[in-house]
């Protein structure tokens, strides 16, 4: 520690013996402490900051009762805080105790990275893109998207662990749980709480509001190099309070939807996979000895019948190798018959991995979903959709659209849409499920 960290220090123990004059007057203490250590004045801090001085001197006296967080930000920023003494600005503004010895603020690195996949196929072009994207906003986002089963955890895992190294300062993964069977999505509030505490942030120190958990979760991770994994969000609003402000963080989201609203965030879309990268897949996972008779042909065709998406070519292939007495043909045989029957395996599922994407949509949206899976060609224009839906062309478009942006619907031209293989048939079901 350096000569003005122990003189602060030294200040804070002082400010901490009289703190029964009042929380105001502590947090105007530990404030003044702050600033004679940056050698500001109170003009010149109110300038950095971009506060008025009265505010400063108001809150230095004691007599502003509840300073707002957003007023606390921007102090700790023009006092050069690190993520502890903006942690402890920010619980003393609040009333909540402090100790010299700040054991209950200790900082700790979390390594919270689950297991990846060791390697990661046909994913090259949107790897780079994780690994070397670099933004000038406030917070480096990337927002992973696709439909189901396509892959985006096992890339944004394998992101993660490589990017790792370049983030010494802890590495965060929050599942919140946006499509889990049986499992609400994860209120952004106690997510907030598990971070902070994943942080080294007390129990005691973690206010109840919403805002002022995100506010000291911004301070915490300020000028610290922190990966962050928000894992299979439900929407926006479940991201944004867990969002740093700080340019040293990287944050990697995955979602079932586009998540167009998040500023200073770049978007990334998964497709399915190209088929020798599926075929290649499903090779690895089955095993080579169980592939090494099967025609080249063969192999495509499964790849393309488990619609080259990675959640179904992993399925099946795991199936194949549970069944010493199948051969390809056999497992092909299979899928021709009924593909999303067969697309199971554990808790494995395709249709279950559907399931939970059309659930999660409005009532007039699964309707559309139900009705074009059924009546409609290969593709179809929105002015096809409107004669099966008994609507409006524009009305039409907009359900639409809606349908895309949870990549339940794709459009390979524009004004031609059409449905994944696997998705199509989910389609299908769901309505004889509801007849």
């Amino acid at each position: 520690m350096n000569i003005e960290r122990i003189s602060a220090a030294s200040h804070l123990t002082k400010v901490i013996r009289d703190r029964d004059a009042g929380p105001s007057l502590f947090f105007g203490g530990l404030l003044r402490g702050w600033r004679e250590r940056a050698l500001l004045t109170q003009e010149q801090l109110a300038e950095r900051a971009g506060l008025n001085v009265r505010t400063v001197r108001r809150m230095e006296s004691g007599r502003l009762q509840q300073p707002r967080a957003t007023s606390i930000l921007l102090l700790a920023k023009a006092l050069e805080l690190d993520g502890e003494e903006r942690a402890a600005l920010a619980a003393v503004a609040r009333g909540l105790p402090a100790r010299p010895e700040r054991d209950d603020l200790v900082v700790t690195v979390p390594r919270q990275l689950p297991a990846g996949v060791a390697t990661l196929m046909g994913r090259g072009r949107e790897l780079a893109a994780l690994e070397g994207h670099e933004s000038e906003d406030p917070a480096a986002v990337v927002a992973v998207d696709g439909m189901a089963g396509v892959g985006k955890t096992a890339l944004a895992l394998h992101a993660a662990h490589r990017l790792a190294p370049r983030f010494p300062d802890g590495q965060l993964f929050v599942d919140l749980h946006g499509h889990t069977r049986g499992t609400a999505p994860v209120d952004p509030a106690h997510a907030l709480e598990r971070v902070l505490r994943a942080l080294g942030v007390a129990g005691a120190r973690i206010p109840a509001h919403i805002d002022d958990r995100a506010a000291l979760y911004r301070g915490v991770v300020a000028d610290r190099r922190v990966l962050v994994v928000l894992d299979d969000a439900a929407g926006e609003d479940q991201v944004r309070p867990l969002l740093p402000a700080s340019p040293t963080c990287r944050v990697i989201v995955t979602a079932r939807q586009r998540l167009i609203g998040l500023d200073g965030t770049r978007t990334l879309s998964l497709d399915v996979l190209p088929v020798d990268e599926a075929v290649a897949v499903f090779t690895r996972t089955a095993g080579e000895k169980r592939v090494t008779d099967a025609p080249a042909g063969a192999l495509r065709e499964t790849a393309e019948r488990c619609g080259r998406l990675p959640l179904a070519l992993r399925i099946a292939a795991v199936r194949l190798r549970s069944h010493a007495a199948w051969s390809v043909r056999d497992l092909l045989e299979r899928l021709n018959d009924d593909r999303l029957a067969e697309l199971k395996a554990g808790r494995h599922s395709v249709t279950a991995a559907l399931d939970l994407s059309y659930q999660r949509l409005p009532d007039d949206q699964r309707r559309a979903y139900r009705l074009l899976g059924s009546h409609t060609g290969t593709d179809f224009s929105a002015e096809t959709a409107a004669a099966v839906l008994d609507t409006t062309v524009a009305r039409s478009r907009r359900l639409l659209d809606h349908l895309m942006d949870v990549h339940l619907l794709q459009e390979p031209a524009p004004r031609r849409y059409r449905f994944h293989d696997l998705v199509r048939d989910h389609a299908s079901q769901t309505v004889d499920r509801r007849a």
